[in-house]
């Protein structure tokens, strides 16, 4: 049987030709946004270049990955500093291999959760761990800042080889004064970590943590109190921001990175500073584990730049405005 198209017939097959082009334009602009938009929504620009550092040590070259998927931030790195490593321990500094899963869009709760007692709470913008304010039971739970056993970024290598960051990283810029919405590095709840300085009415101010040193102990947290309305911060060194984000604040005193996390994670218990084994972080990542500081803590004072240190502030970095203590 032969089918003779009509002018009526012609014009309805034309125009679901017309539709179903229309409708394959829409699906290919939409994935498209979606995909500019994951994009753009990736803090990639915050991160350091670590691969144009000048390694003039017997080290590898340090290697730094970032990307984003849409919910979760993918950082990968080797755990080699981007800066001239200073040995204050026995441990080496060795090659690691962290894959760090961090929360792309963080959801800010009411409800506080502990940081990890030991092991990395989150990562600074060049891809190397952050700790806590405290060694290892061992070591009295002790604050290493205080206690001078760091180098001269404030950070040194605990077993494994693995080198963390126990305080502010301040050799990484030439300076952060004064930088407002300076991203230092990013908490496991997926909040960033800021430079201390915010815009006010009166100009940019430094901001300073609520803790206070309250006791002789040797227990950094036993030895520190929280003290509501000493600062602007809240108990996790955070704030919410102007435009309604919140952010933790990398200040010049305890707890130096995190308090505490304001946003949600997920996992298993945490660690108290009354002793035990460690809770292991919310997001720890794959690969490498970072080990416990097992280092003596007999201090010998921070380690001073070394001389010919390349020059610093080689980073991309942009802003990022738009609790239980252990």
């Amino acid at each position: 049987m032969t089918t003779f198209f009509t002018p009526t017939r012609k014009r309805a097959a034309l125009l679901t030709a017309c539709l179903l082009t229309l409708l394959l334009l829409v699906s290919i602009n939409t994935a498209q946004s979606a995909q500019a938009q994951t994009a753009a929504d990736c803090p990639t620009d915050t991160f350091m270049d670590v691969a144009s550092y000048n390694q003039t040590q017997n080290y590898a070259q340090p290697t730094l990955a970032v990307s984003c998927d849409g919910t979760t931030m993918h950082v990968s790195s080797n755990g080699i500093t981007n800066f001239t490593f200073s040995a204050t321990t026995p441990n080496a500094l060795e090659v690691q291999n962290y894959n760090w899963a961090i929360p792309q869009t963080p959801v800010y709760s009411a409800t506080t959760t502990d940081i990890p007692l030991l092991g990395a709470a989150g990562i600074v913008v060049n891809g190397l761990p952050i700790f806590g304010p405290n060694e290892a039971p061992t070591h009295g739970y002790g604050d290493p800042y205080l206690d001078e056993i760091l180098d001269y970024c404030n950070g040194h290598t605990a077993q494994g080889g693995t080198y963390h960051f126990h305080a502010r990283p301040d050799c990484l810029w030439t300076s952060i004064e004064g930088q407002v919405g300076l991203v230092i590095g990013y908490a496991f709840d997926g909040f960033p970590i800021l430079a201390p300085y915010i815009n006010t009415a009166e100009g940019v101010i430094e901001v300073q943590s609520s803790w206070a040193r309250t006791a002789d102990v040797t227990n950094a947290w036993e030895a520190h109190e929280y003290i509501p309305g000493l600062s602007i911060l809240d108990e996790c060194n955070g704030m919410l921001l102007d435009d309604g984000s919140y952010a933790y604040f990398a200040t010049d005193t305890f707890p130096y990175f995190m308090g505490c996390y304001h946003g949600e994670v997920s996992g298993g218990g945490q660690g108290n500073a009354a002793g035990g084994a460690a809770g292991g972080a919310p997001t720890q990542p794959t690969g490498t584990q970072p080990q416990q500081d097992t280092q003596p803590r007999q201090g010998q004072g921070r380690s001073q730049p070394p001389a010919d240190r390349p020059q610093r502030g080689g980073g991309i970095f942009g802003g990022f405005f738009g609790g239980g203590r252990p």
